[in-house]
Order: structure tokens, then C-alpha cells, then sequence
């Protein structure tokens, strides 16, 4: 919890200009919900397949109905990210425009933050890119790129750069600027084997900046000039993994794909750097790549978010139908409309598009075949199907396949395959489920990797729409463990905390629900918590979550400011009590406290505490009242032989534990 009145300043001055629902769209597809009140969209927290993940633009807040995941812009970044919040703050103000002020946030000693190593590699993209418009060096480059037919538009649109063969040109460029440390942790240099030295990780290669949704340069990819390639070196390396970049997660190209893929509702994953940029060029612009690895779950659950139609364009070459194939056995079973092209004459897409256009490109993209028809029909080319001999092999094939995607298990996605095989092969239905029986049952035990890794929602949701644990949603939420009731998960440097909150992991108790409906008022009418404070202090919350939310009202309204929902997000730097801020604050809406709070028909004459605060107030006092009960009954029975007669003091518990049974005879007219 931050007291700094100037840092809640800064956070809120980056708050106002931040647009939620313009942050949250640049990573997801949001769709407009009653009137625009509302956008909702496929929660990227968790495994969602119908969109329950809601964008607030009235209070600038999110939350997952499914996961429970939410909170404001910092909370988002925080997320979506997995970052620490200075560095959320600072990716926010730079968004906006906005220069970070020295007080805002802290950091930990010789750490170099993520925002920084984005800065590095930002300006190693500017110093790469100039290199290969001006420097003499760059010449065969330059040569290589027109031959590849790169216009002047498409280098300077992706920055496309040039590292000479100097291992230490990025160095020297940087000395004075960049320290060696900074340079490391962005992997635009690697330590000498020989010695202390270092060594540019690129060189003599054409560079293609590796961007992420955001449009932050994140890493490289290097082609080798023709001329310089040597033997057992690959033409194409890629970047090093970072705290910035995992190549498993992110596809090349999608920040300037996604407006295309969200308008053509279809998503065109290709391989190489050259086979995304050039279709762009064409004006095709629905196409994103992997950066030297297979496509990953990641990959498809990022696709997901924005269409339902996903192409995979392959090389024709065995490499690519391998690829292809590989792929089918991770994802045939995704809720997905997957489709294989392989372009005529095993083009590439770059070779394809100069001979044949971009509007030819786009027909061989709209009729491509569905996943499952490709890979029948691969078999199908490979044995035929005139013997018996050739349809068992086409079968055994398929259905092997078929065997390794337990997702399909039971679905109508398997009914219409199973139908369409036996209908090809000349066999009967009933036949060809028997097969499949079989090889499910020889098929291994084990899921496949893709299936393993993906996320899994929570099955274990209250039905009265108590939010859940977002643990076992996300891979960075894995760790997350139970936190028993009162667990400190508070995190003072506003890193993302233990998220197993109590709210999140158990239906709420009687105390926790009277905790949380006094938030409910105090965030609906600020101005109640006049009346509160002079009734609850911060020890009258059992929940340490509560309280900390309470206290924070507290401390506002110590220092003159109005304890709105706005000022008291910005007082909290710490996830999970944003999401828990947030879950309070929509209960309020969903309640129409405000509502409840104006009706004074039931109040007293000359009072002007609404009836429904008293009413909220009345566990508070008669759970005082019993605590102090129980303290009375203790010191009774310590009292002297009550034979020579009731001293003051006992005549006085005696007379206070009266007063307290007639309290509780009367709770039935308030409960």
C-alpha cells in the first residue's frame, strides 16, 4: 500500500489517460455489450471458449466472471505481461505520453527492468536500421533485400536492419549510452569464451525486429547474406529467449496482423520473416509467423481470441507437410476452424504473390482445405485407395491421429470426421469407431505436451457467482497456493502477491460477507464513512484483504481526500486486492446499493444515517458485543464465592451479560 499522496497523483494522472478499453483491445478481440455499457471477450487467463472476461468503460475495470482475474490498467498490464508493477506504471506513462517521475515505484538494486531492456532493444533497432539505409557496410543488404523485391516502404515500415561483421560494432556504438549489463539481459551480446570480453550476437546478417503486441521491439531474427553463408550454419538464427521475449508465445508479425485478422475473421500462420513482410507488402495483411519453433498452444490460444479461423500455410517440402502434420495431432481438437495450404507448386507465399497477386494469394487462402480433410487426403496420395491393403493403411493412419487428440473424445467434431472417413475408406461407421476404440486404447497414456501445458478453467465455481482462484488458470499462476484465512499476502512494493485469497478460494463466511457489504457502501457513498469510522476502526475486520481495503479508506480520509473507487485504486498497488476492489465494487452495482441507500423511508425522525447502514452496522456491534461477552464470562468465573455477597464488579459484568442476551433476543429483527 503506497501513502506517497504525489505517487497516487502520477497513478492517477496515468489512469485518466489511460482507456481501458483501447488498452485491453490491443491484445484481444473485444466485441460491444448492451449499448456499449459493456465489451466482453475470450479471457486470456484462463482456457475460455465463450467470452467471460468483461471491460468496465465506466470505471476503467475488467474482470473474468470464469477466473476471477481483475482490476484496472496496472493490474492488466501486470497480467497480461507478468510484470511487476513499477514496470506496469512505466509501460503505462511512456503510452501516454507521460515522463516517469523518480518517486513513482521502486526497484530492486543492479536490476535491470523489463522497461528498460525494451529501451535497449529500441535503440539497438534504430542503430541496426540505420546501419542498413546508410552505411556502406549494408550494401550487399541492401542488394539482397531489392533482389528478395523489399520495397523502400515495407524496410523502413518493419525497420528492418543490418549487423555487420564486426563483433563489436553494437558495442562501441552503445559505449557511453548501454552498459554491457543492459546489452546482455537484451541478448543483443554474449560473453567471450575466451576471456572476460563480449561479442555481438548478430552478425553479417539482414535483421528482422521481432515485435510484441504492444509494437516493442522484443528480439531479432538474422538472415545470412547468400554470399557469407557457411556450411552447417543456418541460414536464419534467432534471437535469444529474454525476460522480453519467448518465441514459444509470441508470432511474429501479429501487432501489425491483428486489425487484418479481426476484419478477414481468418488468421494466416506462415514460417519465415520474409514469407510475413511480403504478403503485407501485398497488402495482405492477416498473416503472422513462428520465430523458428513449432506452433504452440500459446500461439493458437492467442489466435483464438480474435478469430475462429486459423490457416496454417506451410512450405510444400517434407519439412513443412511434417509441420503441418504435427500440428493437426496438437490442435485438431481446439474449438477452432483449422485449415492446411499448401500453395500450387510448393511455392513460397513470396514467390506465389509476385507471379500470381495478391487477389489470387486470397482465393488459395479462402478455399483451403480444413485440417482434417488435408490430412485424409495426404494419406490418401501416399497409398490410394484401390486396395484393401491402401484403405487399411489410410485408416490405421488417420485413426492413429485421431488417437492422440483426446479433446475430440465424444465431440460432434468427431462425429462428422468418423462419418466422412467411413464414407472414403468404403467402410461401415460402426466399423471404423470400433478401429478407433482400439487405437485410443494403444495410443499412450500420456497426453500430448501441447495438451499438458494448456490452461485448464476452474472447475470448482460457486453457483452463486463467488469469484474463484485464478490458480491453475495461467502458467504464471501455477504457483499460486490456498492462503488460509488471514494469510499476509500483502505485497508493499506492489509486486503481484500470493494470489490464493481467501475470497478466491472458499465461499465467503458469515464474517466475510459483512466485511465485504460495508465496503459495498463505503465505495457506492463515500461519504458514509463519517458514520463508520465512528463506529469501526480497522481491527473490527477479521479478513486482512478487507481490512487492507478499509484502512485504505482510512488513510485517504486522514489525509483531506475523498475515499472514491478511483483514489483508492490508485492507493493500492498490489493485484490481488484490485481484484477483490473490483469484485466488491461490481456486488455494489449488482446490489443497487445506491439505491438502498437513498430509501429512508424506514428511517427515525431526525437521523440521517440511512436504515440500510444501520442495518450493516449491526453485526459489527452485536460481534463486539459478544467478544466482549465472552471476556465478561471469563472474569465471572474468576470472581469470589458469591455466597458473601456481589461486589461492584460482578454486579457490573453480571448486569452488562443481561444486556448482551437481551442483544441477542433481539437479532432476529435485523438479521
Amino acid at each position: 500500500m503506497s501513502t506517497d499522496l504525489a505517487n497516487n497523483d502520477f497513478k492517477e494522472l496515468v489512469r485518466s489517460r489511460t482507456d481501458l478499453v483501447a488498452l485491453v483491445g490491443e491484445s484481444v478481440a473485444l466485441t460491444p455489450s448492451r449499448g456499449g455499457a459493456e465489451f466482453k471477450c475470450l479471457c486470456p487467463f484462463h482456457d475460455d471458449h465463450s467470452p467471460s472476461l468483461v471491460v468496465y468503460p465506466d470505471r476503467q475495470t475488467f474482470r473474468c466472471w470464469a477466473c476471477s482475474t481483475g482490476g484496472d490498467c496496472f493490474t492488466w498490464v501486470m497480467e497480461f505481461d507478468k510484470v511487476e508493477f513499477r514496470e506496469a506504471i512505466e509501460s503505462l506513462s511512456k503510452r501516454a505520453g507521460l515522463e516517469m517521475p523518480t518517486f513513482a515505484g521502486r526497484r530492486q538494486e543492479n536490476a535491470v527492468a523489463k522497461t528498460d531492456v525494451l529501451d535497449v532493444l529500441a535503440w539497438a533497432e534504430n542503430e541496426f536500421h540505420r546501419c542498413l539505409l546508410d552505411s556502406r557496410m549494408a550494401a550487399p543488404a541492401r542488394d539482397y533485400l531489392k533482389e528478395r523485391g523489399f520495397t523502400a516502404e515495407t524496410i523502413a515500415k518493419f525497420k528492418l536492419g543490418f549487423a555487420p561483421n564486426d563483433g563489436q560494432w553494437i558495442i562501441a556504438r552503445g559505449r557511453g549510452k548501454i552498459s554491457l549489463e543492459s546489452m546482455e539481459t537484451a541478448r543483443l551480446i554474449k560473453k567471450s569464451d575466451e576471456g572476460d570480453g563480449y561479442y555481438q550476437f548478430f552478425r553479417n546478417r539482414v535483421l528482422f525486429p521481432i515485435r510484441n503486441d504492444k509494437g516493442h521491439c522484443v528480439s531479432f531474427g538474422g538472415r545470412v547474406l547468400p554470399q557469407f553463408a557457411q556450411p552447417g550454419v543456418g541460414k536464419y538464427i534467432n534471437g535469444l529467449e529474454s525476460d522480453v521475449y519467448s518465441k514459444s508465445n509470441l508470432l511474429f508479425g501479429f501487432d501489425v496482423a491483428r486489425e487484418g485478422i479481426r476484419k478477414t475473421q481468418t488468421a494466416v500462420i506462415v514460417e519465415g520473416y520474409t514469407d510475413v513482410l511480403i504478403p503485407h507488402q501485398f497488402g495482405v495483411t492477416n498473416v503472422v509467423g513462428v520465430c523458428g519453433t513449432a506452433l504452440t498452444q500459446a500461439h493458437v490460444d492467442r489466435l483464438k481470441r480474435f478469430t475462429q479461423r486459423i490457416v496454417l500455410m506451410f512450405d510444400g517440402d517434407e519439412a513443412g507437410r511434417n509441420a503441418a502434420e504435427k500440428a493437426l495431432a496438437n490442435f485438431l481438437g481446439e474449438n477452432i476452424d483449422l485449415r492446411v495450404l499448401v500453395l500450387p507448386h510448393d511455392q513460397d507465399p513470396d514467390e506465389f504473390l509476385f507471379a500470381h497477386g495478391a487477389d489470387e494469394f486470397r482465393r488459395q487462402i479462402d478455399i483451403a482445405a480444413e485440417a482434417w480433410d488435408f490430412k485424409l487426403q495426404t494419406e490418401i496420395n501416399r497409398h490410394g485407395l484401390e486396395s484393401i491393403d491402401a484403405r487399411h493403411r489410410v485408416l490405421t493412419s488417420m485413426l492413429e491421429l485421431l488417437g492422440k487428440v483426446p479433446k475430440l473424445r465424444g465431440s460432434a467434431k468427431e462425429d462428422v470426421i468418423l462419418n466422412r472417413l467411413a464414407s472414403r475408406t468404403l467402410l461401415s461407421e460402426q466399423v471404423v469407431r470400433q478401429r478407433l476404440t482400439e487405437a485410443r486404447s494403444n495410443a499412450s497414456t500420456q497426453p500430448s505436451r501441447a495438451v499438458q501445458t494448456a490452461a485448464l478453467p476452474n472447475s470448482n465455481r460457486n453457483a452463486a457467482g463467488m469469484p474463484q482462484s485464478s490458480s491453475g488458470a495461467t502458467a504464471r499462476t501455477m504457483s499460486a497456493q490456498t492462503a488460509p484465512l488471514g494469510h499476509k499476502s500483502l505485497r508493499m512494493d506492489g509486486a503481484p502477491a500470493n494470489r490464493g485469497l481467501c475470497f478466491f478460494d472458499r465461499p465467503l463466511s458469515k464474517e466475510d460477507r459483512m466485511e465485504c457489504e460495508l465496503l459495498e457502501i463505503i465505495f457506492t457513498d463515500p461519504s458514509t464513512l463519517d458514520v463508520i469510522r465512528r463506529e469501526i476502526g480497522d481491527g473490527d475486520f477479521d479478513n486482512e484483504q478487507t481490512r487492507a481495503l478499509l484502512q485504505a479508506c482510512f488513510d485517504l480520509m486522514d489525509h483531506d481526500e475523498t475515499p472514491t473507487f478511483e483514489r483508492i485504486s490508485s492507493a493500492i498497488e498490489d493485484a490481488a486486492l484490485m481484484r477483490l476492489l473490483v469484485w466488491i465494487d461490481e456486488q455494489a452495482r449488482k446490489k443497487e446499493i445506491a439505491s438502498k441507500l437513498k430509501d429512508n423511508l424506514m428511517a427515525p425522525s431526525g437521523t440521517s444515517v440511512p436504515p440500510y447502514l444501520t442495518l450493516a452496522l449491526q453485526p459489527f456491534r452485536f460481534r463486539r458485543a459478544e467478544q466482549q461477552h465472552q471476556k465478561n464470562t471469563g472474569r465471572l468465573a474468576q470472581q469470589p464465592d458469591a455466597r458473601a455477597g456481589l461486589n461492584p464488579n460482578a454486579k457490573a459484568l453480571l448486569e452488562q451479560a443481561t444486556a448482551f442476551h437481551q442483544k441477542r433476543a433481539a437479532k432476529t429483527t435485523w438479521q
